[in-house]
């Protein structure tokens, strides 16, 4: 019934701003990612969008068959939720981001290609919706965001069962769990064919992550290589299913709406025909 009560109440703000609404597309998860339907000009693929990522990537393979072999970067117009969206594009090997998708993974979305929107961001079922502006709400939860080098964040703190964190964490739609910056981080006893890098199976266990005036015991995490400075880590989906959210870029601010108590890790759910 909180869970009903609660979507309830986000689907009333949502319809009081109709006006001021985009457009909105099906989204779902792989691998702890969220992901999305995309065109990049006429090319239709799909992309993980991953607001911890400062700028936008194509696949190597994608750019090759849409003949940008010989280029690092392409600018074009991406079309999402609606949206036509002037992107700019890093051409790089993704091979090691699209691991363990059903289906081949086109690029990333990263904060810039959505920096002037407002992103409203539901995950059961998964919607994401793009906002040239949003109206003002009351009663949710309301955080500051600060930008660290171009990667939208928040304040958290993370404890390891003896000793404590806290610092500025990435707002990660591109991975499970907890990652946690390898410059500020080590984990012990894992076995030696684990990888503590992984995204969607984040291999070992925090404590406890603390922020927004809730305290989550036992997160999943993982290490993290090249956050930058000034990023203790990323908050990923597991912890971002428990809320529906809305990341207002233009004023730097983060609205969320507890969804319960318990939180989960989502399964990969692809909705059928996309």
């Amino acid at each position: 019934m909180r869970r009903l009560a609660a979507a309830l109440a986000f689907a009333a703000v949502s319809a009081a701003a109709v006006s001021a609404r985009a457009g909105e597309t099906r989204c779902w998860f792989d691998n702890g990612a969220v992901v999305v339907s995309a065109l990049l000009g006429d090319h239709a693929g799909d992309f993980i969008v991953d607001l911890s990522q400062a700028r936008s990537q194509l696949h190597v393979t994608t750019a090759q068959t849409i003949g940008l072999a010989d280029a690092s970067e392409t600018q074009g117009v991406l079309t999402l939720a609606g949206e036509r969206i002037a992107a700019r594009m890093t051409i790089a090997d993704l091979d090691d981001r699209g691991w363990g998708f059903p289906t081949g993974i086109d690029g990333v979305i990263g904060a810039d290609g959505l920096a002037g929107y407002v992103i409203d961001l539901r995950f059961s079922p998964c919607r994401l919706t793009l906002r040239q502006r949003a109206p003002r709400t009351t009663g949710f939860i309301a955080l500051p965001v600060t930008m660290v080098e171009g990667v939208p964040s928040v304040a958290a703190a993370i404890f390891d069962g003896a000793r404590t964190r806290t610092g500025r964490f990435a707002i990660d739609t591109g991975a499970a769990g907890v990652r946690i910056s390898a410059d500020h981080a080590r984990f012990s006893r894992l076995e030696a064919r684990v990888d503590p890098l992984l995204r969607d199976k984040p291999p070992a266990r925090l404590a406890a992550l603390s922020f927004a005036g809730r305290t989550f015991r036992g997160p999943r995490a993982g290490l993290q290589i090249g956050a930058p400075p000034g990023l203790l880590g990323g908050i990923g989906t597991d912890i971002w299913s428990g809320y529906a959210l809305r990341l207002d870029l233009p004023r730097r601010r983060l609205t969320l709406m507890p969804l319960g108590a318990a939180v989960s890790a989502p399964r990969s759910a692809r909705p059928g025909g996309s």
